[in-house]
């Protein structure tokens, strides 16, 4: 293994890197495969690992693992699954794996966009990638349509069918909650596969927040209400 092509990579198809102390202690606990523990100043120094980063790193860690089988929909577990049809930025996705994970979430479904594998996702995530199945969907509709058979799905909207989340009805069940684009929100067509929209009521004409802060009011007025 050409680690150092895979540093100045960062990401390949079936390689990624991970920065920094606590993410690495999280990867290695976890299931995925650790190909190269890096220490720096032992293995490399800070300037090359700059150099091969592109940025300058000032972390004591590195790691390389080999990226892990697509999850099915089966791998996720009780709790709310958090559904992404495409977010742009990965410090948002990682940000809101990490409020998945720590407000009980079952897992992240994605669409297009971000990869849950860039190191910004992973640092952002605090480590929790590794905690959670991040499914990327291979047909977003279709998981879709197998979803609505066992979750009720909500999606957040600021449509004139959107309810506050405050007003949502008792829910039995699994629930599936889907954040929109940070720019536009959802599609049309998501929304129609809904079977509730919701949103988050606000003051001083302020009418939508970041989708990872958003994320994490979301999931805890659900835990709240259908623990």
């Amino acid at each position: 293994m050409d680690w150092k092509s895979l540093l100045s990579a960062r990401e390949t198809g079936t390689h990624f890197i991970v920065e920094g102390q606590l993410p690495v202690e999280r990867l290695q606990e976890s299931s995925y495969l650790v190909e190269k523990i890096i220490r720096i100043g032992d293995d490399i120094s800070r300037e090359e690992a700059s150099s091969l980063l592109g940025f300058h790193f000032h972390r004591g860690y590195l790691a390389i693992a080999r990226k892990p089988e697509n999850p099915p929909l089966s791998a996720m577990s009780e709790g709310t699954l958090v559904v992404l049809p495409e977010i742009a930025d990965p410090g948002n996705l990682g940000t809101i794996i990490r409020n998945t994970a720590a407000l009980d979430g079952a897992g992240i479904i994605l669409g297009k966009g971000a990869s849950p594998f860039n190191a910004k996702a992973i640092r952002a995530s605090a480590g929790n990638l590794f905690r959670l199945p991040v499914r990327r969907s291979p047909d977003l509709l279709s998981d879709l349509a197998e979803l609505s058979k066992t979750h009720t799905i909500l999606g957040t909207s600021l449509s004139k069918d959107s309810i506050p989340i405050c007003n949502l009805p008792s829910i039995s069940g699994k629930i599936a909650l889907l954040l929109g684009p940070e720019d536009f929100g959802l599609s049309g067509t998501i929304e129609s596969l809904c079977d509730q929209l919701v949103h988050l009521p606000m003051s001083r004409g302020t009418d939508s927040l970041n989708v990872a802060s958003a994320s994490a009011i979301f999931l805890h007025e659900l835990r709240k209400s259908f623990p």
